[in-house]
């Protein structure tokens, strides 16, 4: 008989992927094999071997990787065609294909979070929850193809929104949402572009080194008690880092400069932040750094 199963655990951790989300694009191949000479031929010995098929620019189960997940006991429903959900679908599967082998990462996509039978398009407008070192935030995504409508929709999905305090909104143009009606009084509201540059910065968040950063570039700063600040000092030197943009924070921070006309803050970021960052807070002095020296890569978090 046939050996109809993938040979090696990097293929049969592809199949089930695809298993769970129905598509996978075969640019997004890459983020499941440690070797990136030949797995585009491994690739093609799986769809020889009608394990997976091609579909447009995608990969699908092929005859033999269906006969292969009902053997595991799987449920296998027909592939859906439909093109507002697939292009959902679509866009979770990269997502989740992007942090598949990130170890302190962890995409729960949402129709893994809701109950299928209620789970429709026109619902929840988040795309899944992303643990980053432990910490839980819920992800929405806007194109740059969504209407303003669409973009209501997703602040009123936020606004009714009790469990997460943390939020990630990706997005393709940041310029394309009004930071002033994302702000709701959670902890956080981190906006990051929707790129690979974008999802790279995600994965190490919370893994910047700041009492080192604050050590060079700010003296004898401790941790501040203070919302509106992350370090301060006992001088009123009140300083505020961001590795990304986060509107709640800069909520807090307008707040109080504007009950403290005569105090000022100071911000420390990248250059990439400092040009959205002017634009919204005005009154502050700005330490831009580089954060390639400052990130732990080999923080781990096992949950």
């Amino acid at each position: 008989m046939k050996n109809i199963f993938p040979k090696n655990f990097e293929e049969q951790e592809l199949v089930n992927f695809i298993y769970k989300y129905q598509y996978l694009n075969v640019n997004d191949v890459q983020y499941f094999f440690d070797s990136k000479s030949y797995y585009k031929k491994r690739i093609t010995n799986l769809v020889n071997s009608k394990i997976l098929r091609r579909y447009k620019s995608n990969l699908v189960l092929g005859e033999y990787g269906v006969k292969v997940m009902r053997i595991l006991g799987k449920d296998i429903g027909r592939l859906n065609y439909d093109k507002k959900y697939v292009d959902r679908l679509k866009y979770i599967s990269h997502i989740a294909a992007y942090f598949h082998k990130c170890q302190f990462v962890k995409f729960t996509p949402s129709f893994l979070m809701k109950d299928k039978e209620i789970f429709t398009i026109t619902s929840r407008r988040y795309i899944g929850e992303l643990s980053i070192n432990g910490i839980k935030y819920l992800v929405y995504h806007i194109s740059k193809e969504n209407k303003r409508s669409y973009i209501n929709s997703v602040i009123y999905d936020i606004q009714k929104e009790i469990k997460y305090k943390n939020i990630i909104i990706l997005v393709d143009e940041i310029e394309k949402i009004n930071f002033e009606d994302f702000v709701f009084g959670i902890n956080s509201l981190i906006v990051v572009r929707d790129t690979d540059i974008g999802l790279e910065q995600l994965k190490y968040m919370n893994n910047v080194n700041w009492p080192q950063i604050i050590k060079e570039k700010s003296g004898n700063a401790f941790l501040s008690e203070c919302k509106f600040c992350d370090y301060a000092d006992k001088q009123n030197k009140y300083i505020s880092t961001f590795y990304l943009i986060d509107i709640e924070k800069i909520n807090r921070i307008n707040n109080f400069l504007i009950n403290n006309e005569k105090k000022n803050i100071e911000v420390i970021c990248n250059e990439e932040c400092e040009k959205q960052l002017k634009k919204k807070i005005i009154r502050a002095t700005y330490n831009i750094i580089d954060f390639s020296n400052y990130i732990d890569k080999e923080i781990r978090y096992y949950d």
